[in-house]
């Protein structure tokens, strides 16, 4: 199961990344039918570009990966509707993640920028670097709670001596009044 959930998380971090971290680019609009050809057919580039980056980086299986997630979680729930697993795989079917995600990539990616994640997720590097993902973030977690535990015993340690501390002030402070 933590395969898996490393799996959903890195690439929906990887998604989130590339939503975020972008600048917004705007496509400038005119009333001429030639500059709305164009404009048209530019729209349908950069989409095929969202599509092939979407691709390279494995939205679709991440999207697929997510609805395991939810029928997993749904299966443990006790008052499931008869039917509704295959229902909701069935409307599943019928929505893309990718579709739904197109419109956010292509707001805020320049075309400039689909071209260069293309490249960089299409080369050797590209693809080493996405392969990598699952493993380094899994570390990376583990490094986390080590430090998180580190930290937390650290702290206990130092508000333990603090105390102790204050307890000695105050009983040398009773000793002068007496």
């Amino acid at each position: 199961m933590r395969s898996f959930k490393s799996r959903v998380s890195w690439r929906w971090s990887l998604l989130a990344v590339l939503v975020v971290g972008c600048a917004h680019s705007g496509t400038g609009t005119s009333s001429a039918p030639v500059a709305a050809s164009e404009t048209s057919a530019a729209r349908l580039r950069k989409e095929r570009k969202v599509r092939e980056l979407m691709a390279l980086t494995g939205a679709e299986a991440t999207g697929q990966q997510m609805i395991d997630m939810m029928t997993g979680h749904f299966q443990q729930m006790a008052r499931i509707p008869p039917g509704f697993m295959e229902k909701f795989r069935e409307l599943a079917a019928q929505e893309s993640i990718v579709d739904m995600l197109v419109p956010v990539y292509m707001k805020n990616f320049s075309e400039e920028d689909l071209d260069a994640a293309i490249a960089f997720h299409g080369s050797p590097a590209g693809k080493r670097f996405l392969a990598a993902q699952p493993a380094l973030l899994q570390e990376a977690k583990e490094v986390g709670e080590q430090w998180g535990v580190r930290l937390a015993e650290k702290t206990l340690r130092a508000l333990a001596e603090q105390e102790r501390e204050q307890q000695s002030d105050a009983v040398s402070h009773e000793g002068q009044q007496l």
